[in-house]
Formats: C-alpha cells, structure tokens, sequence
C-alpha cells in the first residue's frame, strides 16, 4: 500500500489580531454572537488540554474501551496591556462615573468567541477560532525602576474554553496552506466567528 504524502510542516512564529466576540445566547436551539472586539497588544498565546486523559473501561476481564471526556481547554494570553475598558468587558466589572474601574465579589465574567492568527515560518497564516470562553482574573505585574533601567510588565489573563450548547463545538483551526483554505478566505476568517459548513453526503 503506498504511504500518504505528509502535510506541509511550518511551525508557527507570530501572533496578533486577537478579536472578542460576547456570547449572548449558547441554547440547543439558538445561537448569537455580539459585535467583534478588537483586542490590540497580543504577546503570546498558548492552548492547553486540561481533562484529555481518557478513562479506560474494562469488561469480560480486558481493556474493553476508551472513553473520553467532555473537551476543556486553558487559554493563557500575555498582552502589553489590557485597557480597563476591555477588563470591564471580559471580567464583568464596571467603570464608574469617574472613569474607575470598579471590581465586586459579584462580578461574573461573560463568555466569548476568541480568535487569533498567528504567522507561520513560510509565511502563511493559522486561524483560530475558540467559540466559548470565560476568563479568570488577570495578572498584574509592577515593578519599579532600577536606575535607567526599566522593565516592561505585561498582562496575563487565563481563560477557559468548552464546548458550546448548542452543537458541541469547541475549536475551530485552519491552515493558508492546507486543505484549500486560501489567502482570501483568512482575509474574512476573523471578522465574524466562523460557523463551519459541510458538503451532505
């Protein structure tokens, strides 16, 4: 039988364009995103499987099947700030009449759609999509000046990604160089979140 050539193999070496888009409505039977926002400063981003170990059942005394958990993902970026205006919107806080942002023990972050683009080493682009997302509270770091020496302190916020309600869809992904995924189609892939279509069979 002949081998399958490999897929083009590029790793990935940029990121920006990160973009919010609030969760309004996640049902079996209704669906709704509100209006993208666009996150500037990205850093680093990483996407980490939290609950990927399967359990193995056993039956008639041998490994009989393997069973997978619901999928729940950590997404951790680092950014050169996060403006209180987005803090308000992602941690569910609130800026006052005074322009002070303003954090209760009520405060309930939302959930969002996130995407990012990342630049890879043949210069094409991978796309991300994660549909459902909530944040932690962010890290905050200061630190003083030392001498004429200054150091940059950097955002960090956490996030955790599952499946929606509505389809089970968690993560969507695609390559400029694979699959017939175009230049052009990534020109539009992060102005709304994408829905995925298939052909019936």
């Amino acid at each position: 039988m002949a081998t399958a050539a490999s897929p083009t193999v590029s790793s990935t070496v940029g990121l920006k364009n990160v973009v919010l888009a609030p969760l309004s409505e996640d049902t079996e039977a209704a669906l709704t995103y509100g209006e993208l926002q666009a996150v500037a400063g990205a850093i680093e981003a990483s996407v980490t499987p939290e609950n990927a170990d399967p359990e193995v059942q056993y039956a008639d005394d041998i490994e009989f099947d393997v069973l997978y958990p619901d999928p729940e993902l950590t997404f951790k970026t680092k950014m050169a700030d996060i403006p209180l205006t987005i803090q308000e919107m992602i941690f569910g806080n609130q800026i006052d009449d005074n322009g002070v942002l303003v954090r209760t023990a009520t405060d309930k972050p939302p959930y969002f759609a996130v995407g990012f683009m990342s630049e890879k080493s043949n210069h094409k682009y991978r796309y991300v999509w994660l549909y459902k997302v909530r944040a932690k509270p962010v890290t905050e770091s200061y630190a003083t000046k030392e001498g004429g020496t200054i150091t940059r302190q950097t955002g960090e916020v956490e996030w955790t990604a599952i499946k929606r309600t509505h389809d089970g869809r968690y993560q969507a992904v695609a390559d400029e160089d694979e699959n017939g995924f175009t230049a052009a189609m990534g020109a539009t892939f992060l102005a709304t979140v994408y829905e995925p279509t298939f052909t019936a069979p």
